[in-house]
């Protein structure tokens, strides 16, 4: 049962994401673009940073979907292996005699604790090297939604088999709930001027996720939650919804900006640095004294 659950969920989510829902979010962004264009924002939406960033983030897009084998690979062995586990799941007519609302707000509300750990995690010291490439856009727009690494998506594709599947949540509503989710990433990373008043800690706002991107120490590892700023509140991450007039990337880290090679290869080479520095610390300690 778990196992055609996983396969049933992933062959969905394959098919509809490749093609369906990256499309729909670019379209989201485009139609942002090019009313703020026609409304006065011209210069910012088209400026050349704005245009170097884009193609950078979406060169990153056709890398990743290049890499889309072997990250559906990895997956389908994650959901091999969890399988075997014969972990116990919430039966599927639990979810059937509940509202298809209730369901869907299930799997929105599973989804992003998932992913506020995930972020998280990424950023921690061996975390970050994956996901300092989302992180190294300059001129944060919508675009920026798809600059994520091929490594990030599989870690993201990998923690859900653990942390969703158990929920059995049917494959439709997680189907929603990404649709949801990937609509929201887009429009958090517009730029727009917009916070959600009262509802700041429900519905993460353009504002809220501005001040995550912002190069400046105070904002660092703060604003984790994609969607549900509750969870920051709850686990300390919090930070402001003010309006953001930061500097935005990771040009502190010496990141490449817009080179997607560079971007591609840069977690290998930063935790290869990583490696360099423990190692050279090792062999520099001290030797305890023997006594003679």
């Amino acid at each position: 049962m778990i196992s055609e659950l996983v396969q049933y969920f992933f062959g969905i989510y394959r098919d509809f994401l490749t093609n369906t829902l990256n499309a729909i979010a670019v379209c989201f962004i485009l139609v942002f673009v090019v009313l703020a264009a026609l409304t006065g924002a011209r210069k910012t939406v088209l400026s050349r940073a704005a245009i170097t960033n884009t193609l950078s983030s979406l060169a990153i897009l056709m890398l990743n979907i290049f890499m889309s084998p072997i990250v559906f690979a990895l997956s389908g062995f994650a959901a091999g292996l969890y399988a075997k586990l014969n972990i116990p799941s919430v039966p599927a007519s639990f979810w059937a005699a509940q509202p298809w609302i209730v369901t869907a707000l299930a799997g929105i509300i599973t989804k992003d604790f998932a992913d506020y750990w995930n972020h998280r995690f990424m950023h921690t010291k061996f975390g970050w090297p994956i996901h300092v490439v989302h992180h190294s856009d300059t001129h944060v727009n919508g675009f920026t939604t798809f600059r994520v690494h091929a490594l990030e998506v599989i870690l993201m594709k990998i923690s859900y088999i653990g942390l969703l599947t158990w929920i059995g949540i049917p494959a439709d509503m997680i189907v929603m709930a990404f649709i949801f989710s990937s609509l929201h990433n887009a429009y958090v990373h517009l730029e727009l001027d917009i916070d959600h008043g009262p509802f700041n800690w429900l519905l993460a706002s353009p504002n809220f996720h501005r001040w995550h991107h912002a190069d400046v120490p105070e904002a660092y590892g703060k604003n984790l939650a994609n969607m549900i700023p509750f969870y920051d509140w709850l686990f300390g991450t919090y930070y402001k919804t003010t309006p953001c007039h930061e500097k935005m990337g990771a040009e502190n880290d010496g990141i490449p900006g817009t080179d997607p090679v560079k971007l591609f290869v840069l977690p290998f080479e930063m935790w290869f640095g990583q490696a360099k520095q423990a190692i050279s610390g090792l062999l520099a300690r001290p030797k305890p004294h023997e006594p003679g």
